[in-house]
């Protein structure tokens, strides 16, 4: 190249994103590299990425050396920084790829600003895209989640920007996307479920909204980041979920009626959805970092799949039964840090199928966060399953045995009578809660509610290595006729009391406890009859610290207001204050629990 000062800006940029994510790089800039690269073998999944001459000369060392990876079939990448055709065009052989045309990119910009980071980083998130594209895709779907009646024409100049900026950008807006005559919140919660970031813009009105508190807490159960985006320094304060601590952006509404000023915040935005999909994926490698544990340990046996990017087969020595499938010994992961979209199963099953994984694999498994066995993969041998109980099956199954803390804590729960957005909270927090209690050696203690019993059964199933330990069930003898006695007691160890009061009592009181988890509960005209003041009331008794969930609705939710209010929280535990809130907004239970855990350790 004959003039750099642009092609430098833009590769810095690039290379602030490329070493912040990917490790395998090279980046040749003399002709003692490009002689040792020649020297060496080239690679059918390398990615080969060159600038454009302006003129369209190169030197006969580098025309070898894109020949050499054209020959393997690498993928060859050019960029051109003018909008000449000689610079437009790459070299022979590659001369019918199109180039990353920046000049383009920029003619639709101001030309007064410093557009060449925003461009290349659009590029380098290409590149992230091919390099870890389990963790990151390019045609990403955000979310707006907005209040039609102060935040319509914000979502809409917002949406049409972040598309306009690169053309895999989708952008979904329920009055855009649904048809007319459809079912407006099926196709909601479609898109919802599917979507990589859920952009939150909290105007005055939002928090009104039933619809978006719903999307925010679905957001925050299955693992969706959410960008929150304050307008107008709208107040957030009587939210009934909060996304996060704080916004982390905040714009004025007359900002996105300004063209220069709505492709900053594009280029913002854009910029912090890519750091939260990172930040969001990264979570896999510590999951990776279990099974090499294991591996450690000699429980499994770990391999990655050199053809594949976080891919492994996984080989163990069964000891128990394995509940996916008698005899399995034999399994293929392929790890994702983000949510699996159908093109992926898609392209994974046609992977294993062409070569011979498929044939020596027992099963197939999509491992993600997200992942949910019960979904339809098309193929018996394949599942997508989410890490948690994947890992602990492997656990079951290679004989890993967990520790017994010998230490009991209560979990005390009802649906309470509300939206249904509470009551999915509700099941989700009980297991989460469930799960990680039982999975931390602990004793879960709980009173038969019939709602629940199935689910932390199943729970029992899956990540308890002994049952009766695991779980303990109070019951007022009453409701026995309706269970098979011998079935109930070998799913738990079961105890009998005369009537709800003296069942209370026993759970709480009768043997230590480390902790009181209050989940919903029933609000009744009559305090005095409310389950969960009972309750609170018995474990303060025995100097049993409680915990009150706010984020599930009903008494839990209602009572930990108050004591909000209050603004005194030693009555029922010796956390600060700000523990004690966070419990009343954060919707992530999976975080909640293990502050709780560690708050008892």
């Amino acid at each position: 190249m004959q003039t750099i000062d642009n092609a430098n800006a833009f590769f810095a940029s690039c290379r602030e994103i490329l070493d912040t994510y990917v490790t395998n790089k090279l980046y040749i800039s003399t002709d003692f590299q490009m002689a040792q690269l020649l020297a060496d073998t080239a690679d059918t999944n390398d990615i080969f990425i060159f600038f454009n001459s302006e003129k369209g000369s190169y030197q006969e060392n580098f025309l070898k050396l894109l020949k050499k990876y054209t020959d393997v079939q690498s993928r060859i990448w050019a960029i051109a920084m003018e909008k000449n055709p000689e610079c437009r065009r790459p070299p022979e052989p590659v001369s019918d790829k199109q180039s990353f045309d920046v000049s383009c990119r920029n003619e639709n910009r101001t030309p007064l600003k410093n557009n060449m980071r925003a461009i290349a980083q659009i590029f380098a998130r290409k590149i992230i895209a091919q390099t870890l594209s389990p963790l990151y895709r390019d045609e990403v779907l955000y979310f707006i989640s907005h209040r039609r009646i102060d935040g319509e024409h914000i979502a809409a100049k917002l949406a049409d920007e972040l598309k306009h900026l690169t053309r895999e950008r989708n952008v979904y807006r329920d009055v855009v996307h649904v048809e007319v005559g459809d079912d407006a919140q099926k196709d909601i919660d479609i898109n919802l479920a599917t979507s990589d970031v859920l952009i939150f813009l909290q105007t005055e009105e939002a928090q009104n909204s039933p619809y978006i508190m719903k999307e925010l807490c679905y957001g925050l159960i299955y693992d969706i980041p959410i960008l929150w985006i304050q307008i107008d320094n709208a107040s957030y304060s009587n939210m009934e979920i909060h996304p996060g601590e704080q916004p982390m952006l905040r714009y004025k509404s007359e900002e996105f009626d300004c063209q220069e000023r709505l492709i900053e915040i594009a280029d913002e935005i854009e910029e912090k959805c890519f750091q939260l999909i990172m930040n969001s994926s990264n979570q896999v490698f510590s999951h990776i970092e279990y099974l090499r544990d294991l591996d450690d340990a000699k429980k499994i046996k770990l391999i990655g799949d050199k053809n594949a990017i976080l891919a492994y087969e996984v080989e163990y020595k069964e000891q128990t039964k394995d509940i996916y499938d008698k005899g399995i010994k034999k399994h293929y992961i392929q790890c994702f840090g983000r949510n699996p979209q159908k093109s992926d199963i898609d392209k994974f099953i046609q992977k294993v199928k062409q070569e011979n994984t498929y044939e020596k694999s027992d099963r197939l498994f999509l491992l993600s966060t997200h992942g949910q066995r019960e979904k339809s993969m098309g193929d018996a041998k394949v599942t997508e399953e989410n890490f948690d109980d994947y890992i602990i099956n492997l656990e079951n199954v290679s004989g890993v045995k967990r520790q017994k803390r010998n230490k009991r804590i209560i979990l005390s729960g009802a649906f309470p009578d509300c939206d249904e957005i509470y009551k999915n909270s509700l099941l989700e927090a009980v297991l989460v809660y469930s799960r990680e209690i039982i999975k931390n050696g602990y004793t879960l203690v709980f009173g038969a509610h019939p709602t629940f019993q199935k689910l932390i059964f199943d729970i029992g199933k899956l990540y308890a290595s002994d049952l009766r330990y695991s779980i303990e069930m109070h019951m007022d003898k009453t409701y026995l006729p309706g269970y098979n006695l011998k079935e109930l007691e070998e799913k738990c160890t079961l105890v009998l009391s005369d009537g709800l009061q003296e069942m209370r009592e026993t759970m709480i009181c009768s043997k230590k406890s480390e902790l009181l988890i209050c989940l919903g509960g029933k609000i009744k005209e009559d305090k005095a009859e409310q389950g969960v003041d009972i309750e609170v009331k018995l474990a303060r008794h025995v100097n049993l610290p409680v915990a009150l969930v706010g984020t599930v609705g009903g008494r839990s939710s209602e009572y930990a207001y108050e004591m909000i209010q209050k603004d005194d929280w030693s009555d029922l535990n010796s956390w600060d204050k700000d523990f004690n809130e966070s419990l009343f907004y954060n919707v992530n239970h999976r975080l909640m629990i293990r502050r709780l855990l560690n708050a008892i350790d």
